[in-house]
């Protein structure tokens, strides 16, 4: 079995990383520093050959920026590797790097983060709307009763265990994520809404209730604003609850699919028609400042490239085959 997601991303407070807490699940994980992305997608390719030959359960890590694999990791083995690309600050070979272009790239980074936050301000007047016409008593009902059926007798003798991860990022090529991949053999519910229903404040909460009763809890958190979830899966129970609407809009394809409609449960029904107006302005002014951002993470990588492409000229073969040599035997003992 394999899965998808990333463990870092840029949004609305900058470049957010759940590598650290993720990593240390792990007993060893071989860090790169630095490499070009095309030498370390070519080693986590290898390492994915050997893995689905022994059929090996692992889960693949995907770079914000292009959507490339910048790491593997194996649960059932406790090893991985990841890459953590030029533009990070954790590299040690600085010199050979084309210090302009990795300047470029930290300033486009930059610029990127500046339009999400105005897509982020944008987005509190989006919720106002919808805040101002909810009733909190009815979500709050729904969400306890949704928890109290699916988790109130469900409980192990384990401590529970809390993974953060992304489903989804902002790259170069607009809005990728990899739920299907990730909620694959779970029952799923899409929950619909609007900005402001409750959504995450529903999925923080089933989350603590699931980690508080022992279980293994996946935390998805929104790209765009970390402190926001989308997403909650607890593998014990086969059960995946996330935030289908957009820039990650799916509808129900399984029988086993079901949908917990926020608006319809809590939301003044004329809300949507009567602030219409309101609402396409807020929607377009959102998506420009989306898009301004993508522009900027597109010529972030363009720099980054080419400070790759530098450094790739100073690479030694020799160095290449040792370096993989020793990942492959550390991760595959």
């Amino acid at each position: 079995m394999e899965r998808h997601f990333f463990l870092t991303t840029t949004g609305c407070q900058g470049r957010a990383s759940f590598l650290e807490s993720e990593t240390g699940k792990y007993r060893d994980i071989v860090r790169l520093s630095g490499y070009p992305r095309t030498l370390a997608a070519a080693l986590i390719r290898e390492c994915y050959a050997v893995a689905k030959q022994g059929h090996l359960e692992m889960n693949i890590i995907h770079n914000f920026l292009d959507n490339s694999p910048e790491g593997i990791f194996f649960p059932g083995l406790g090893t991985g590797v990841i890459n953590q690309p030029l533009y990070e600050p954790r590299f040690d070979l600085a010199s050979l790097f084309d210090d302009e272009a990795l300047g470029l790239c930290e300033k486009q980074l930059d610029k990127a983060t500046e339009s999400f936050k105005q897509a982020k301000n944008i987005h509190d007047d989006w919720e106002k709307i919808y805040i101002g016409a909810t009733d909190y008593n009815a979500l709050n009902r729904l969400s306890n009763d949704t928890i109290l059926a699916l988790l109130d007798d469900k409980k192990t003798d384990y401590h529970g265990v809390m993974f953060d991860r992304f489903f989804g990022a902002a790259t170069i090529n607009g809005s990728m994520d990899y739920i299907d991949i990730i909620t694959e053999g779970t029952k799923r519910y899409f929950i619909k809404g609007r900005p402001g229903t409750g959504k995450s404040t529903f999925l923080k909460k089933l989350a603590q209730t699931a980690f508080d009763n022992g279980f293994h809890v996946e935390r998805y958190h929104c790209a765009f604003d970390p402190n926001s979830l989308d997403m909650v899966i607890v593998r014990e129970l086969d059960l995946c609850f996330f935030d289908s609407t957009a820039p990650h809009e799916y509808f129900p394809s399984k029988d086993t699919d079901e949908i917990i409609d926020f608006y319809a449960a809590s939301v003044q029904p004329d809300t949507d028609e009567k602030f219409a107006a309101e609402l396409k302005e807020l929607s377009l002014a959102y998506k420009k400042n989306i898009g301004e951002a993508i522009k900027h993470l597109i010529a972030a990588n363009e720099a980054c490239k080419k400070a790759e492409e530098a450094y790739a000229k100073q690479v030694c073969n020799d160095k290449v085959m040792e370096i993989r040599k020793t990942v492959l035997q550390r991760i595959f003992p």
